[in-house]
């Protein structure tokens, strides 16, 4: 019987990360099978601006986990990031067909289709349209309507789109390689499929993925996608600060970053020395931590001023009980979680633990959080959802169950 291999792509902006798993048929749940790690040298904010260069990346990165893993790697789900995405909420409303006036799968299908027809430029197009709640004739905030009575049905949706030849490029990067794309998946619902559980979406939580060009968050309360955002300000930043202020390459900055940096929080003493000296390749060139902390906390401080305005924009002050997920590599920031807690007065704890079989030390880290949550999202349609084709249905039925309870803890 042939291996199920889901494969996941985080085109990143400082890098391309593949993960490749299989489904564990005794455990009946994704198996890691292979990592790919390569440098990201042709995106700028989540956009190709190099496709040679991004195409040859993809192929590196995709060739690891390939070499890892001991399989031929045809289809993936694929990140799609950038400030060009953005959502709208949006409404749709249909008469139900059925005589007896029970909802069925197909007006459900027909409600979500309605409530995705809107006037778009021709230059964009709609990546996700997700299902927030129903409405039926006077009932509100349905979350299931199949099989209830009514004989009006109105969806509640938000929808996510881009622009469409930033996606194509992408898409041309991942079929240069002879790879599909199964389906493009906005990077902030991939993190928080891989870094929150059920209950922190039903309670109220934050997701908050510090990246490399690009930030992003994510906001759940009562299991519903409230509000996501993309923010101009990634963990590449401070590199670049951190170049500026010591007159060093991004290379050499990077290190320092890697090794030394740090925000005022975890600076405990002012007299604290830092020697850089063989980083830099100059004679007793050492320098006070706190300095670091002080280059680095004004931009953390100012990705925290976007997300303080972005939270300004929803109408209603929501309290999350489960508080705050730090997901990718910037959350790797010495200092970040105890920076988070003070600037938003809320629990914060770093996600990175994924609770997958197999090579699961190889993705230990908030950095591989999208590419996780890439494969997740695969095994979820492919397993969970009933959209196996119809050859394999009969066969995998049992299988698609059992697979199905497990991703509950993960469903909101």
């Amino acid at each position: 019987m042939r291996q199920q291999i889901i494969t996941g792509i985080d085109i990143g902006n400082h890098a391309i990360k593949t993960v490749i798993a299989e489904l564990d048929r005794e455990t009946l749940r994704p198996q890691i099978t292979g990592v790919g790690n390569a440098s990201s040298n042709g995106l700028r904010k989540g956009v190709v601006f190099d496709m040679e260069e991004t195409i040859n990346n993809v192929k590196e990165s995709v060739k690891k986990a390939e070499s890892m893993a001991g399989v031929k790697v045809d289809k993936a789900y694929v990140s799609a990031n950038g400030l060009h995405i953005r959502t709208q909420p949006s409404r749709g409303v249909i008469v139900v067909s059925r005589a007896d006036n029970e909802i069925t799968q197909n007006d459900i299908y027909r409600v979500i289709d309605a409530a995705s027809t809107i006037n778009l430029p021709p230059n964009r197009e709609i990546i996700h349209t997700i299902a927030k709640n129903f409405t039926i004739d006077t009932q509100e905030h349905v979350k299931n309507p199949l099989g209830m009575k009514g004989v009006r049905l109105e969806a509640d949706v938000l929808l996510i789109e881009g622009l469409t030849p930033y996606i194509r490029n992408l898409a041309k990067c991942i079929n240069a390689n002879d790879i599909e794309v199964a389906e493009f998946v906005f990077a902030p619902l991939a993190v928080s499929k891989a870094v929150l559980d059920k209950h922190q979406r039903e309670h109220g939580v934050l997701c908050i993925d510090f990246g490399g060009g690009v930030s992003s968050i994510a906001l759940f309360h009562e299991g519903d996608l409230i509000h996501t955002a993309i923010l101009p300000i990634g963990s590449r930043h401070i590199t670049n600060d951190l170049a500026v202020a010591f007159r060093t390459s991004m290379d050499r900055a990077e290190e320092i970053k890697c090794q030394h940096g740090l925000t005022s929080t975890e600076q405990n003493g002012k007299k604290d020395r830092v020697d850089l000296s063989e980083l830099l390749g100059e004679d007793d060139f050492v320098v006070p931590r706190v300095q670091i902390a002080k280059i680095i906390d004004s931009r953390v401080a100012e990705l925290f001023d976007f997300i303080s305005n972005e939270m300004k924009k929803l109408q209603h002050g929501y309290l999350l009980p489960a508080g705050v997920v730090l997901a990718g590599g910037g959350a790797n920031l010495t200092g970040l979680p105890a920076f988070t807690k003070n600037r938003l007065k809320l629990a914060v704890q770093v996600g990175g633990n994924y609770y997958l079989e197999g090579l699961s030390d190889k993705i230990s880290d908030p950095a591989f959080a999208v590419a996780v949550g890439l494969v997740l999202w695969g095994f979820e349609k492919e397993f969970s959802g009933g959209k196996l084709p119809l050859s394999a249905r009969f066969s995998y039925a049992e299988t698609a169950s059992k697979v199905s309870k497990w991703f509950k803890n993960f469903l909101p």
